[in-house]
């Protein structure tokens, strides 16, 4: 064998072996789950802790809120933050509903806001890579012993909601019912109106409330979202300020034409955001509708 034939010979097995290796790292990685107590509240007890998940090598940071009583399966709320919000958008309702022996799990999308404990940089980040992100949780959500697979519901706010309702349209069986805050369902026609020729978007736009990347307006005109609503057949709760300026009212009315099972709540004297006094009527309205749900 000439001398060259074996350096390359050499190489290859050098590469397969490195390889091997990383390909062992994301398996390993995939199967751990970072866990540390932050913080136990009294009156009734809950736990909160970090609960992060690496796809591949990239972590999406995640945080769990557990009841008192952790014995058996319980129903559990995802939460899913609007564009430029962390996870801790979620933290009021999800100690709410953990004192009620839900378990509820927020995290941060990789790239959805500047500082994001999770990996990912905002210029690759979309609706696409978000509702990817979300698939991701709800698969491992899902396989924990703390999860009732039957209950496993989800809540998003805007940006948020809309990639709840995309993830909840196709996986129609793993999703029990869907909350909807001022769901964006405008978003492809922003994205469009804003740059309708693709080769005049710049590598980076300030928009609404944080720069982001060409992918966020390319990936955003390609949405339908509407397209796949009609399969859902579980129940919905869409809840929508009537004085919504940057996700009009007629978006959510139209998907709540979409969905078989919807229902629309119209909020007076509501913009965009629920925050201030119109946090606690929403959280009475979510807790309702999840205690109506759980009653079936």
């Amino acid at each position: 064998m000439k001398k060259g034939s074996k350096i390359l010979i050499i190489v290859a097995i050098i590469a397969a072996l490195i390889g091997g290796g990383v390909a062992g790292v994301i398996v390993l990685l995939n199967n751990l789950s970072p866990r540390t107590v932050v913080k136990t509240h009294s009156g009734p007890n809950i736990h909160v802790e970090e609960l992060s998940y690496f796809n591949g090598l990239e972590k999406i940071y995640g945080k769990v809120y557990l009841p008192q009583d952790t014995l058996g399966a319980k129903p559990v709320l995802i939460c899913c933050a609007g564009l430029g919000t962390d996870s801790e958008s979620w933290k009021g309702l999800c100690e709410k509903m953990a004192k009620k022996g839900w378990v509820t799990y927020s995290f941060d999308f990789r790239g959805g806001f500047p500082g994001s404990r999770s990996a990912g940089s905002v210029y690759d980040m979309s609706v696409k890579s978000e509702k990817a992100d979300l698939e991701f949780v709800l698969q491992r959500i899902r396989e924990e012993d703390f999860a009732d697979p039957g209950h496993v519901y989800l809540i998003g706010h805007s940006q948020g909601a809309l990639v709840a309702a995309l993830v909840g349209a196709g996986f129609r069986r793993e999703v029990a019912g869907m909350v909807l805050l001022a769901p964006a369902f405008n978003i492809p026609d922003l994205c469009a109106e804003k740059y309708p020729r693709n080769r005049d978007i710049p590598d980076s736009t300030f928009f609404i409330n944080m720069n982001l990347g060409r992918k966020y307006f390319t990936d955003g005109k390609e949405l339908n979202p509407y397209k796949w609503l009609g399969r859902y057949k579980n129940d919905v709760l869409i809840l929508h300020g009537e004085d919504d300026t940057l996700v009009p009212i007629s978006y959510a009315e139209k998907a709540a034409e979409t969905f078989p099972n919807a229902e629309l709540v119209r909020l007076p004297g509501v913009a965009h955001r629920f925050d201030g006094k119109v946090t606690a009527k929403m959280h009475a309205l979510v807790e309702a509708f999840l205690d109506k749900e759980l009653a079936k």
